[in-house]
């Protein structure tokens, strides 16, 4: 059993923003990287997505570190599994009308929401509904991870992927650990792992992550050929 592990954010590094499919040829490098690596997937998507998106992977950290599946378990943190939190997000959800607005419940695989993802970049500046959303979940005390791009989540608890990466690791006893990532959301596991990977892509042109290796998206599957 391999104490290495590859860890990939999907949004912008295994698929390209804007699509729900992987990159092609991805599924087969990672499926071959097997041989060498633990294959593990950590995204602010659910985790029930993931599953279906990369079938080939070790494990998962869902929704920002809320969710993990692993070595056929489910796991979360107590103060994520609050139906009532739940049931504000829902709520929150439902007050987004603006027609331009990209919406995303966050779902657990038991159904519940645990999370809202909300993107206005097709709309001419921040919709008032979303204004409105951001301060009735502030007023809540849900928590809120705001992005340098028209892009905000909110979720039941608080989410991190450096957290859920780190349990991962020490569940898994893994000496060595290299992260992709490409947004805000991943600068915080950068420190934590032997080898951090930027991947580079049109949405993320405006961040500096400092010394890390990078990759351009469109090289990624050449890069990672290399490693089998």
């Amino acid at each position: 059993m391999s104490s290495r592990a590859l860890v990939f954010d999907y949004d912008g590094v295994l698929a390209e923003i804007g699509s729900e499919s992987p990159l092609p040829g991805i599924i087969r490098i990672l499926e071959e990287l097997k041989d060498k690596y633990k294959i593990l997937i950590a995204s602010t998507r659910s985790t029930e997505f993931l599953v279906k998106q990369v079938p080939v992977a070790d494990g998962y950290i869902g929704i920002c570190g809320l969710e993990i599946l692993v070595e056929g378990m489910l796991i979360y943190p107590l103060k994520a599994l609050d139906k009532a939190r739940s049931s504000q997000l829902n709520d929150l959800a439902g007050a987004l009308k603006t027609s331009c607005l990209r919406v995303e419940l966050k779902k657990n695989m038991m159904g519940w929401t645990m999370g809202l993802g909300i993107s206005w970049r097709r709309c001419v500046g921040k919709p008032v509904d979303v204004i409105g959303v951001e301060e009735k979940a502030v007023e809540a005390g849900l928590y809120l991870f705001r992005y340098q791009r028209p892009f905000l989540e909110i979720y039941v608890a608080e989410a991190s992927k450096a957290r859920g990466v780190s349990f991962v690791r020490r569940l898994l006893g893994l000496s060595w650990v290299s992260y992709f990532g490409d947004s805000e959301s991943d600068m915080e596991v950068f420190p934590e792992v032997e080898n951090p990977v930027f991947v580079r892509n049109e949405y993320n042109q405006h961040m500096s992550p400092g010394n890390v290796v990078e990759v351009r998206q469109g090289d990624l599957a050449g890069f990672l050929e290399r490693l089998l």
